[in-house]
């Protein structure tokens, strides 16, 4: 009687190792077949990201517009 509840036991832990064994080795092969190129992933995170607003000043003080940035309104704001 307990020999059989240890060969339950050792037979859980057996398969539970197998499938947390699975588990990583697939997370790892998924990992390998991504593709991944640093130069890009580099380059993009120094790029400014859509939406974000970006305000240079030259040493006048005057705002410094590029001309692909678009156009730039000021606005005065009502109370």
């Amino acid at each position: 009687m307990i020999s059989l509840v240890i060969l339950y036991i050792v037979g859980f832990f057996r398969t539970l190792l197998f499938v947390l064994a699975i588990y990583f080795l697939m997370g790892f092969i998924i990992r390998l077949l991504q593709p991944h190129n640093k130069t890009h992933s580099s380059k993009k995170s120094s790029e400014t990201k859509e939406g974000e607003t970006t305000i240079r000043f030259n040493k006048k003080g005057d705002k410094i517009v590029d001309k692909d940035e678009g156009e730039y309104v000021d606005f005065e704001e009502v109370d």
